[in-house]
């Protein structure tokens, strides 16, 4: 166990005793602040600060050329362990973040997700997929705050400067559904405006498709009853199927329901489509496992069947 007791924390600040090894290393105040990606006084700034908090002179610096005291030295050693410790502590943490994927994913893309990461997890087995679901906004919003290594939402402007986007697909497929027992199933043709005061099932607060049916919907001048407001895609399909109204549902979401007639597609003549984007960090770059998983996410979106893809891979 850790004894506290009279511990204080060292006075040296590690960052300064770094800039002193590459400053001694380089034999060179430039050479070293373009290896830093630090300014020139910033660096005479750290060596100063060493000096100055100990009283003690640690390098002569002439015509830009470097050397070191007595004392710089001695402490040489020391800043190099340092270093490398710092370095191998980094690579440690990279090592265990590459065992882990974190990834954060929308609602209505979770069942084509899952499915791809079913496949990913086959092709690489030690590395470890944790996949959070949620409205497109919460996993936006949990990305931002690193929660999630990348996060794959419906294509809106989420307004977060923090994140940058990978363009997965321009156009997802969006469908309305409803069991063969709705009013609306008897008709050929239908628009927006057949939804007025019809039962209507939508995902819940902060999702994507949410704001974009309603933005539509909106445009049209419609008024849906909303009888329900759920998370869960499979409960969506129940209640559905159940007759309890219709609902906007990704195309490929649907895929083993509709063959066995347990849902049907209602004949809207709206095209409605959603992008894909990845949304990843500007701060936490993706690993090279993260980027293996984006690809795979990519390839699948480009192909009409899902399940022809991953039979493929």
């Amino acid at each position: 166990m850790f004894d506290s007791e009279g511990v204080k924390p060292p006075r040296i600040n590690p960052e300064h005793l770094i800039t002193f090894y590459f400053v001694a290393e380089e034999k060179s105040l430039s050479q070293a602040s373009d290896l830093l990606f630090l300014s020139q006084p910033t660096v005479c700034l750290h060596i100063k600060t060493l000096e100055r908090g100990f009283g003690i002179k640690l390098v002569h610096i002439k015509k830009q050329r470097v050397t070191l005291t007595e004392a710089g030295d001695a402490l040489l050693p020391y800043a190099k362990e340092l270093y490398q410790q710092a370095k191998s502590a980094e690579m440690c943490l990279q090592t265990l973040r590459e065992e882990v994927l974190r990834i954060g994913v929308a609602l209505t893309l979770s069942a084509t997700i899952i499915s791809v990461a079913g496949k990913f997890r086959e092709l690489f087995p030690n590395t470890k997929v944790k996949i959070k679901e949620g409205p497109s906004y919460q996993i936006v919003e949990e990305t931002s705050d690193m929660q999630h290594d990348l996060a794959i939402v419906a294509r809106l402007n989420y307004g977060n400067h923090r994140l940058e986007t990978i363009e997965v697909s321009d156009g997802e497929r969006m469908i309305f559904i409803a069991s063969p027992n709705d009013p609306l199933s008897r008709e050929d043709k239908l628009e927006l405006a057949d939804l007025n005061g019809h039962p209507l099932i939508l995902p819940a607060e902060k999702s994507a498709t949410r704001e974009v049916l309603l933005q539509k919907l909106k445009e049209q001048k419609v008024e849906p009853v909303i009888i329900a407001e759920v998370d869960n895609p499979e409960r969506v399909k129940s209640l559905v199927g159940m007759g309890k109204g219709v609902a906007l549902v990704l195309e490929a979401s649907v895929e083993d329901e509709l063959p066995g007639g347990k849902l049907i597609v209602l004949p809207f003549k709206e095209d409605i489509r959603i992008g894909v984007d990845i949304l990843v960090h500007r701060d936490n770059p993706l690993h090279s496992m993260g980027n293996r998983f984006v690809s795979l996410v990519r390839e699948t979106y480009k192909k009409p069947s899902l399940a022809k893809v991953l039979s493929n891979l």
